[in-house]
């Protein structure tokens, strides 16, 4: 059975934190870190967030389902920007932006994936706003889990 076009997981949101842009590049750069406040990482090896690096990892979804990546680093411009690759069971571009703001700086997510897995494309195309939602939950835990980790860095 060929599995017709599936609309693509395309993101773009930014947060305001009340940290510098080295601050907040000091806390995500650690990639050592991850699993230990990333509760949704189900395996994690990474070789760090530099040029050519490459992060394998599980991510467990909202509804019980599991999501393979890897990813390749692109691009580092420290605490300013991160462009990378993603490929596994979601593929396509991704990217991370700070900007030095009054109050800290914002950071700026973006990628716009599209599913390669057949199980996953076959889903996306009867549910795609039930898996937007699933996405849209890890990443506001994410979110959240990063600000905690952050103030716990700056205590």
């Amino acid at each position: 059975m060929t599995v017709g076009r599936v609309a693509p997981f395309s993101f773009d949101r930014s947060w305001g934190f009340a940290v510098s842009t080295e601050r907040f590049w000091a806390t995500v750069s650690d990639t050592r870190e991850f699993p230990r406040w990333w509760g949704w990482l189900r395996s994690f090896e990474s070789e760090g967030l530099v040029d050519g690096a490459t992060t394998e990892f599980v991510v467990q979804g909202a509804l019980r389902y599991q999501l393979h990546f890897v990813v390749r680093v692109d691009r580092v411009v420290a605490t300013e920007r991160v462009d990378t690759t993603v490929d596994g069971d979601l593929v396509g571009p991704a990217s991370l932006e700070l900007e030095p703001t009054d109050e800290g700086c914002t950071a700026r997510l973006l990628w716009h994936l599209e599913p390669r897995e057949p199980l996953l494309r076959r889903r996306s195309q009867l549910s795609h706003p039930l898996l937007t939602w699933s996405h849209d939950q890890v990443v506001a835990m994410g979110v959240a889990q990063f600000r905690r980790r952050l103030a716990r860095a700056a205590a």
